[in-house]
């Protein structure tokens, strides 16, 4: 119920906005959707391309790959 209620708080919010600010809002949430995990994989596989040391450009897979899972966890998507 609580993320029920989180979904509806952050819904009710999106619609108070003008229409610019929320496509920029939408726009903006879109483009990240769509280009964190291919970069994260891009990443992933530039190291293993390098031989798959877990160097530094696997350090920085692991790092967006969480930036894609709190991604997931956001509401915004189901709103916008």
């Amino acid at each position: 119920m609580a993320n029920e209620n989180k979904t509806a708080e952050l819904r009710s919010a999106m619609q108070q906005l003008d229409p610019a600010t929320y496509q920029d809002i939408r726009e903006s949430y879109y483009r990240i959707a769509d280009n964190l995990k291919p970069l994260a994989d891009a990443l992933e596989k530039a190291d293993a391309d390098q031989g798959g040391l877990a160097g530094p450009l696997l350090d920085e897979h692991f790092l967006f790959l969480q930036m894609y899972d709190l991604l997931r966890k956001s509401k915004l998507g189901g709103v916008v």
